[in-house]
């Protein structure tokens, strides 16, 4: 394999526990060393994975939308590109086992060191470096990142990957579950939560073994009980989940995001442009923010119309199928583990996004992408052996 690759790969792994700038530099040189390559023809053309051409027509409509809201010139500040790249340009690479099994220790090891600097900066008082690594005002974990439900997709996502490798290549992956589960409930992102609860559930069908299905149930009850009792506020936060008076700025979100759509039902009113329209609310006092819809559909089909809503689900919906068929069909106990772990993410994301608008989150975007891009190398060197 590609040296220079394998080990920005591996730097890749551990930038994804850091602020986002350090991913993006790595990824930086993933590029720079792709178009070296492809000029010394070291990868090829053939390589390319043709479904990316369904970012490249969604990415157009959202160029388009916004170029009708504002200029031609004002397309260049549709967010998101940068983030889809991962998986387009690694996938180039063949990868082999050896790489992708240390690919993946690399990321639950630094997860699982910053969630337990984290914990000790949160409870016995270890002093923080760059930033406190939970949220003073809500006592909610968010890592490097912005926001604490940021940092509670991506590591829904890494927690995901996890099981699913435990479950199907190797029980020694479970020593970091422990670590992983306190990061996401940390996280305190409902969303989340519930998006990795139905993925369980999904799992549970999936091995289509009672005794299986009885264990695993009874895990989880223990350690929902564990941490009902040990995190009250997280159990606050679930329970508030009822509660409509808890939750009247989201519902506020939503009526006004699906108001929005059925003023502009095509074309939507701009990628990027819903904030501008949510402001008088917010100095009404009908929301607390003007960051997005807090729904990813609701959100889509105001900003992009009925295309663009269609266009988004789609490409979630598709790589959801396109990598269930793969495990379906696959042999190879790893590749079998990597393609389920990412079809039940897009699961997580797809539930989430009920409550978060998840497309737009830099984040998570480049990490799902990053593992889309390392699950097609790895499918590359396995069909060429």
């Amino acid at each position: 394999m590609n040296r220079t690759i394998q080990y920005l790969l591996y730097a890749f792994a551990v930038a994804t526990v850091f602020p986002m700038s350090a991913t993006s530099i790595v990824l930086g040189l993933i590029v720079i060393v792709f178009f070296r390559d492809l000029y010394r023809r070291t990868i090829g053309k053939s390589d390319f994975k043709k479904d990316s051409l369904l970012y490249v027509a969604l990415y157009a409509w959202k160029a388009f939308t916004r170029a009708l809201a504002t200029s031609v010139r004002d397309i260049t500040k549709v967010k998101g590109v940068w983030d889809r790249v991962p998986y387009i340009v690694i996938g180039f690479y063949k990868i082999n086992r050896g790489t992708v099994n240390t690919i993946f220790h690399i990321l639950f090891i630094a997860n699982s060191v910053i969630i337990v600097y984290a914990l000790g900066q949160h409870f016995l008082g270890i002093p923080s470096i760059y930033k406190p690594l939970f949220y003073e005002d809500s006592g909610r974990m968010s890592g490097y990142f912005g926001h604490p439900n940021q940092y509670g997709g991506c590591i829904a996502i890494i927690l995901i990957m996890n099981i699913c490798l435990g479950l199907y290549q190797n029980k020694r992956f479970f020593v970091y579950t422990p670590f992983l589960v306190a990061g996401l409930v940390f996280a305190g992102s409902r969303s989340y939560f519930l998006g990795v609860f139905v993925c369980f559930i999904t799992l549970l069908f999936l091995s289509r073994s009672w005794k299986k299905i009885l264990t695993s149930a009874g895990v989880a009850a223990l350690v929902l009980a564990i941490v009902v009792f040990s995190v009250p506020w997280f159990s606050q936060r679930i329970s508030d989940s009822f509660s409509l008076e808890k939750n009247t700025y989201r519902l506020n979100f939503w009526k006004i995001a699906w108001n929005t759509f059925l003023e502009h039902p095509v074309t939507g009113v701009g990628s990027g442009m819903l904030t501008g329209y949510l402001e008088p609310y917010k100095e009404q006092g009908l929301i607390d923010n003007t960051a997005h819809a807090h729904n990813l559909y609701l959100h889509e089909l105001a900003e992009n119309g009925i295309p663009g809503f269609i266009l988004v689900t789609g490409v979630h919906i598709y790589f959801l199928v396109k990598y269930m068929k793969v495990f379906r069909r696959g042999s190879d106990p790893l590749l079998k583990a990597f393609s389920l772990g990412v079809a039940l993410s897009f699961v997580n994301l797809l539930v989430a996004g009920f409550f978060e608008n998840n497309f737009g989150a830099a984040i998570v975007a480049l990490n799902i992408n990053f593992l889309m891009g390392v699950l097609e190398g790895y499918r590359t060197a396995v069909q060429s052996s």
